[in-house]
């Protein structure tokens, strides 16, 4: 029992629909559709137990959807098959949570049931923003639940912002960082990431109507600097392109797949990566029902990827880190050197600014993580 491996579960239901999610989710069931989502999901995670018996089970996290929006008692359910697998050797229990949620009851049931690290969906502290996406909570909400978390003795609490959203300017996304430092010890992690419109969302049609107007390309950039900036100053480190932690409390669940380690998704429209195979579930919560009660496989797509297929893959992921490529770790992994086949790409990103070298590693330079999709189709 070697190799290490982490385990994704997809809650798909949420109370609300936010503008902007293009992920698989949908506005809460009643209770029927519930329960039978839950034992479909704990069928299919027993559906690996070869692989489970024979692996130690590091790092477990449960997003959504929002899996604070049902009943904790369905993810005790889960979290108890899945116990019967750690051994002792879970290091990380994440759970994705809405403020508007968070209670001392809910937190404490978390805690019962085995999470150490709470992932609070923040956005942006300014509440005529949260309004604008779609958003079901306040930042009164935001300042009560990290209260609640912090008192109810999880010292873990990650936050994500996103940086462009309409309404939002560098002034108002200034006092979203800053509110962070004000929500207490328990913020160890803060996510940043850039808004992104999806034509199929109701953000993708407001800004195509113009009824919405987003901050241009070089006001996101500035809030990005910002983040970074400030977030900095207050020992949030910067470990890969779109997180922050305070030492020692990066997301670990996270870190597996920009390291391209082995994890397992289970449930609706939920991904995994095992030996080299990349796997996808069906994202129809009724078909993925059906079909584990009728003992039908549920993967929506599958690709074995080659050894070129897994160099390419590992050369964009380890540049997301700050640490980028480690030249020896690729040498003991593929059995070449990485110039071998990309001394041209790279030696052309040096000179372009993009990335930098020494004799250890290849990483991003500042100027190329702010052009980092440059940077990846080079290697693609």
């Amino acid at each position: 029992m070697n190799d290490e491996m982490g385990i994704y579960v997809h809650i798909p239901f949420c109370k609300s629909k936010c503008y902007y999610c293009d992920f698989y989710s949908l506005k809460e069931q009643n209770e029927e559709v519930i329960e039978r989502y839950i034992e479909s999901v704990i069928k299919e995670l027993l559906s690996y137990l070869e692989i489970l018996s024979c692996s130690k089970i590091t790092t477990v996290y449960f997003g959504g959807g929002t899996p604070s929006s049902i009943d904790s008692k369905y993810i005790k359910q889960i979290m108890d098959i899945i116990s019967l697998f750690t051994y002792n050797n879970l290091l990380e229990a994440t759970i994705e949570v809405n403020p508007a949620d968070v209670s001392e009851n809910l937190i404490k049931d978390y805690i019962d049931i085995g999470f150490n690290r709470v992932s609070i969906g923040m956005q942006s502290t300014n509440n005529a923003v949260l309004k604008s996406i779609g958003r079901r909570h306040s930042f009164e909400d935001i300042i009560k639940a990290c209260n609640t978390v912090e008192k109810a003795g999880i010292n873990n609490v990650s936050l994500d912002v996103i940086t462009g959203l309409p309404g939002d300017n560098v002034e108002t996304f200034s006092k979203t960082i800053n509110d962070i430092f004000t929500l207490g010890d328990a913020i160890k992690h803060v996510s940043v990431y850039s808004l992104e419109v999806h034509d199929n969302t109701k953000l993708g049609f407001l800004v195509k109507e113009g009824m919405y107007v987003l901050p241009n390309e070089d006001e996101e950039r500035e809030m990005d600097k910002l983040a970074k900036n400030m977030l900095e100053k207050e020992e949030f480190n910067r470990y890969e392109i779109s997180n922050y932690s305070k030492k020692g409390y990066e997301s670990k669940h996270n870190s597996r797949y920009w390291n391209q380690e082995k994890y397992i998704g289970i449930g609706t429209a939920a991904s995994s990566y095992i030996n080299g195979k990349r796997y996808k579930n069906i994202d129809d919560i009724e078909k993925y029902i059906k079909y584990i009660n009728s003992e039908k496989s549920v993967v929506m797509e599958s690709e074995e990827l080659d050894k070129l297929d897994i160099i390419k893959e590992y050369i964009i992921l380890k540049l997301r880190l700050l640490d980028g490529i480690s030249k020896e770790e690729y040498y003991n992994k593929f059995k070449e050197k990485i110039y071998d086949k990309y001394k041209h790409e790279i030696d052309k990103l040096v000179e372009l600014g993009l990335l930098i070298e020494d004799s250890i590693n290849i990483k991003l330079t500042e100027k190329g993580r702010d052009l980092a999709n440059i940077v990846w189709q080079e290697f693609i």
